[in-house]
């Protein structure tokens, strides 16, 4: 089991494995809750890598038996990585629903996240879903517009899922639409917390809490931030239980 901590860690995987394949080792499994470039799995301006190939390339020439993923932020990762095994977040969510309670809408933050949350909408049983698209300058990065495609939502508490939290801009404009539609809370569920968001800015957007897992490194977490410890849900096939 392996937990990306930056590029160091990289280099450490990679002296492990060897020192396994000196000791005997045959078969070398991977488990790796996050994976590292995984947000650049495209080119948008010129004179860009495509970080998650570089990464992609790096594990695979270690020729593992299989590498299972948690979560993984696209189809680019699976499709670049040999014998992948993605981890679905059904059952991190089912746990962080048992504990939000009743009359949840699910919301979709972007046109990207669509087919996931139906999936996982049908997964627990036909939960309600909202779809929520963001116009985003690939110049820089910067968010222009959000928008939920939806009618009153007051009564209802507004469970936001996504792969990633970095910055935290997405989930706080979303959060000001929500808003605006009446929800009495707003929750947002994520699999990995970069640690990058400011947790001020997103409370003070209408989020109640934000519920995550320590698939990147383990967090002292204040109230507003509930962790879930990653390696019950990657030792497993992602089966809601």
């Amino acid at each position: 089991m392996y937990r990306y901590s930056g590029d160091q860690s990289i280099v450490q995987l990679l002296l492990l494995t060897d020192a396994l394949r000196r000791h005997g080792a045959k078969e070398v499994d991977l488990v790796i809750p996050y994976f590292p470039g995984a947000r650049q799995d495209r080119v948008c301006n010129q004179g860009e890598p495509l970080s998650v190939k570089v990464y992609a390339d790096l594990i695979n020439q270690q020729h593992y038996r299989q590498v299972r993923l948690f979560d993984p932020h696209s189809d680019v990762v699976v499709a670049l990585l040999n014998h992948s095994v993605v981890i679905k977040n059904y059952q991190f969510v089912k746990d962080v629903l048992i504990e939000i309670g009743s009359d949840v809408v699910l919301i979709s933050p972007d046109a990207g996240s669509n087919k996931k949350i139906f999936d996982l909408s049908n997964q627990l049983g036909g939960l309600e879903v909202v779809r929520a698209d963001k116009l985003r300058d690939v110049r820089n990065g910067a968010i222009i517009g959000t928008e939920v495609f939806c009618g009153d939502l007051s009564g209802k508490t507004a469970v936001i899922i996504d792969d990633i939290c970095a910055g935290g801009r997405t989930f706080i404009e979303l959060a000001k639409k929500l808003k605006e539609k009446n929800c009495d809370q707003i929750f947002l569920v994520v699999s990995h917390y970069e640690g990058g968001a400011q947790q001020d800015k997103l409370m003070s957007s209408g989020i109640d809490a934000v519920y995550t897992t320590n698939s990147l490194h383990d967090f002292s977490a204040p109230p507003f931030l509930n962790v879930k410890d990653i390696w019950q849900y990657v030792l497993t096939q992602g089966e809601i239980k």
